[in-house]
């Protein structure tokens, strides 16, 4: 199965290319891929440390409101 199918609509009939990732192709899919693969682990990692600090906070005696109006990028 190819991993590319070209259509182009401007002639008539229409032309299909099926191919394969060029090796440039590829490097960027995998180059997106990491990257993609980092920014999740990112965000999870910031998942993580905004439900910790809600947590210290409460540990703290602080409320859901308290910590609203003092830190309102937490969600509280």
């Amino acid at each position: 199965m190819s991993d590319i199918i070209e259509t182009n609509y401007t002639t008539d009939p229409p032309t299909i290319i099926e191919r394969d990732f060029t090796d440039a192709e590829l490097a960027q899919q995998k180059a997106d891929l990491a990257e993609a693969k980092k920014v999740e682990k990112a965000k999870a990692a910031n998942a993580q440390a905004t439900a910790d600090a809600i947590a210290h906070a409460k540990s703290l005696g602080f409320t859901d409101a308290m910590i609203a109006v003092m830190y309102p990028n937490l969600g509280a």
